[in-house]
């Protein structure tokens, strides 16, 4: 299971980077696209199991999906969201991984599937499994470990609960 895994690796090397879970499609204005209740459900399950790991930042790009996806963490945390332009829609690739880099341990990284998608062209892949393709599901999480330059992918959560 990801989450023994994640237990068992040196608690300091950690980062993570979520993609949000559902939204609601309601507003035309995408910034302003909100979790729907599902989406909502699955952010606190989210919430529940990071909060054993994670200890440093909360990050979220500046779309209210995304910050709804973290703020169940940082409400149990007691700590705020920190907001980045770093990690929304159509951000500069060097600009998150340098985010990604500067993170203290342990941090919460929120950000959009397309920008997960760029950063695969610069993570190593060191998963177990890595003969599966890396997973883009929404609500999913990914564990990056950094060392030096490099940022890899040790392990990923596809999916939380609440199907």
């Amino acid at each position: 299971m990801w989450f023994e895994r994640i237990c068992q690796l040196q608690r300091g090397s950690l980062s993570f980077a979520t993609r949000m879970p559902e939204i609601r499609r309601s507003s035309p204005d995408d910034h302003l696209r909100s979790l729907n209740p599902h989406g909502r459900a699955r952010a606190r399950v989210l919430a529940e199991l990071l909060a054993v790991v994670s200890h440093g930042d909360i990050v979220s790009s500046l779309y209210s999906r995304c910050v709804e996806t973290v703020e169940p963490l940082a409400e149990h945390r007691g700590r705020t969201v920190s907001i980045s332009d770093a990690l929304a829609e159509g951000a500069k690739l060097d600009a998150m991984v340098d985010l990604l880099h500067r993170l203290p341990d342990g941090s919460v990284a929120c950000a959009h599937g397309n920008m997960l998608s760029q950063l695969t062209d610069v993570l190593l892949d060191t998963r177990d499994r890595h003969e599966q393709p890396i997973s883009f599901d929404k609500g999913g999480v990914w564990v990056l470990s950094r060392e030096g330059e490099s940022l890899s992918i040790v392990d990923e959560m596809r999916r939380t609960c609440c199907a």
